[in-house]
């Protein structure tokens, strides 16, 4: 089987925060560098809570051009984010998110093909 190359390196970021100012303040810095599948406009917003369910927000981002450079953002408090990948494309995000904010890593799981990163982030 042949396979054919490609440039694509999607990967998926799954937040976990506690207002959607927070989440948007990550998915701003990553939509400054990388494309992403939602539309300008498209923000994390507050959704009806149930108890013991907590509220995440999920963005996909084209990893294989960096497009731009990130400042030092600001939240509230901490947000756990989750990146999922190819190794190449989760190391883009992770590079673009240290530049922005305080990171700490909390695990990772690696595959052959992919990799699952858990960072939290805070106020650099």
């Amino acid at each position: 089987m042949n396979r054919t190359p490609h440039n694509d390196e999607p990967a998926q970021v799954v937040l976990s925060a506690q207002s959607p100012a927070d989440a948007e303040a990550v998915f701003s810095t990553l939509r400054a560098c990388f494309a992403s599948d939602r539309a300008d406009g498209d923000t994390p917003h507050d959704q009806p809570k149930q108890a013991g369910h907590p509220t995440v927000w999920t963005e996909t981002f084209e990893t294989s051009e960096v497009r731009g450079e990130t400042g030092a953002a600001s939240l509230s408090a901490s947000v756990t984010a989750n990146l999922q990948g190819s190794h190449l494309a989760v190391d883009r995000l992770r590079e673009v998110l240290t530049s922005a904010f305080s990171v700490h890593s909390e695990g990772a799981v690696s595959g052959d093909q992919e990799v699952e990163l858990q960072l939290v982030l805070e106020s650099g």
